[in-house]
């Protein structure tokens, strides 16, 4: 098992604030792309928090054994309002264009299938 430092414990919370910031940008892009009911976005907020506890709970047990340190909680909130403050609107702006991509390439051999379809009908 590892030891960290207090300092390296506090970047690499830090780091997965950041990831964290990452992760709800991925999932606002794909909610803005893939328009839902409401009943299906509340099952997204209920996946996404629990995937990020479970990050969270993991990174405690296997970066600090476990404790829950007030500097641990202070650093996650730093690196979530770092990356909100810095490049979480270039982040969404590329999430948001690959999901639209994706989107296409999807959507597209359905699309496609119909036309080939319709003509066949006729």
């Amino acid at each position: 098992m590892y030891t960290f430092s207090q300092g390296q414990i506090f970047i690499l919370f830090l780091i997965l604030g950041l990831s964290i910031g990452i992760f709800f940008d991925l999932f606002r892009a794909l909610r803005k792309t893939f328009k839902t009911s409401d009943f299906v976005t509340c099952i997204e907020d209920i996946i996404f928090m629990l995937l990020v506890g479970i990050l969270i709970v993991n990174s405690l047990i296997l970066i600090n054994h476990g404790q829950i340190r007030f500097f641990i909680i202070l650093a996650m909130l730093f690196g979530i309002t770092f990356y909100f403050l810095t490049i979480s609107k270039v982040c969404f702006i590329i999430f948001q264009m690959l999901m639209k991509f994706f989107k296409k390439i999807l959507i597209f051999p359905f699309f496609f299938k119909n036309i080939l379809q319709k003509k066949k009908d006729f």
